[in-house]
């Protein structure tokens, strides 16, 4: 079922005429952010890990916003405004969650990723080795948000679906228009405060 889904979204695209051939945009880093304290008890970062085989939202719950369109992105700006408005009512400020991004270039598959007064702390590998927080792909809850209000000026389709019970984004996939590299698909689940 999902590599179906995935075919068709790969025929798409060509058919579109994206050819993705680069990893990913641009997007700024922060200079201060490092590798978070080393490991120990990496059973315990391995057995959260296995939780990414448990999905709260499906891909075919995704609204799909052609950002081409103003109607179309004033209303993923006010989604993206209701929704941000009910995590920051709800969300703890300090959890761990699930966080895969995914494009035309090899990823590092999931991490897991430790967030402390809404800022990322840590993040491991599957492995449960250390992440790089200063790598493109490790943010936030609200670096994720972040990253798609900035989507809504560049990008020409995002599909989001949220998490029903904390109101995250938990699927989103986007894609650039015009552009080689073009589409970006991140996953975030197994949200758990601490």
């Amino acid at each position: 079922m999902i590599r179906a889904r995935a075919r068709i979204a790969l025929a798409g695209l060509l058919v579109l005429g994206f050819r993705p051939v680069a990893c990913h945009r641009a997007v700024p880093v922060k200079k201060d952010a490092g590798v978070g304290l080393v490991v120990k008890d990496t059973a315990g970062v391995v057995a959260f890990l296995k939780d990414t085989t448990l999905v709260t939202v499906s891909f075919g719950e995704a609204r799909t916003f052609n950002l081409q369109t103003p109607g179309q992105r004033d209303s993923l700006r006010a989604a993206l405004r209701k929704e941000r408005e009910l995590w920051r009512a709800s969300g703890p400020r300090d959890y761990r969650f699930l966080l895969r991004v995914a494009c035309f270039c090899p990823g590092r598959g999931w991490l897991l990723m430790e967030v402390r007064s809404s800022h990322p702390l840590r993040a491991w590998d599957r492995g449960g080795q250390a992440a790089a927080l200063s790598d493109w792909n490790t943010f936030s809850i609200d670096g994720l948000f972040d990253n798609l209000e900035r989507s809504v000026d560049r990008d020409g389709v995002v599909q989001v679906a949220f998490d029903p019970r904390w109101h995250f984004p938990a699927y989103v996939r986007t894609v650039a228009l015009p552009g080689p590299d073009a589409w970006t698909i991140i996953e975030a689940r197994g949200l758990r405060p601490i």
